[in-house]
């Protein structure tokens, strides 16, 4: 019977302290844009979070660029990053999406990586009034 309650009594001090060690929950998100009178601007966000699964991190990058034709060069870049474990095994995600306005044409381009890895690609032109 004494046996019982030496055993019990390290399971009980452990689960009264488990929310203790329960893992941190946090977010930091910072944006910013920057424009001018020509119509170009750049705009980055960033958004970093802490959860029992890890540690996220999420960027968006976009980029307008207008010449003095009216031709127009838009970029849109985002990196979605997962870090988990002890040795911190990440996933890594990252697109890139281009538009290219010339004479009427609009030519679309888009990339998607996983890990280094090109997984999508493609490539659109189009003819427009």
């Amino acid at each position: 019977m004494k046996k019982t309650h030496l055993l019990l009594a390290p399971v009980a001090a452990l689960l009264i302290s488990a929310p203790a060690f329960a893992a941190d929950e946090s977010m930091k998100s910072e944006s910013s844009i920057e424009k001018d009178s020509n119509g170009n601007y750049s705009e980055k966000d960033k958004t970093v979070s802490k959860d029992a699964s890890g540690k996220t991190t999420d960027e968006k990058t976009v980029d307008n660029d207008v010449d003095s034709s009216g031709n127009i060069d838009k970029t849109v870049k985002t990196k979605h990053v997962h870090s988990k474990g002890l040795f911190h095994t990440d996933r890594k995600v990252t697109t890139e999406d281009t538009e290219k306005s010339r004479n009427g044409k609009m030519t679309m381009t888009h990339e998607k990586d996983v890990n280094g890895e090109t997984v999508e690609k493609s490539s659109n032109t189009t003819q427009h009034d």
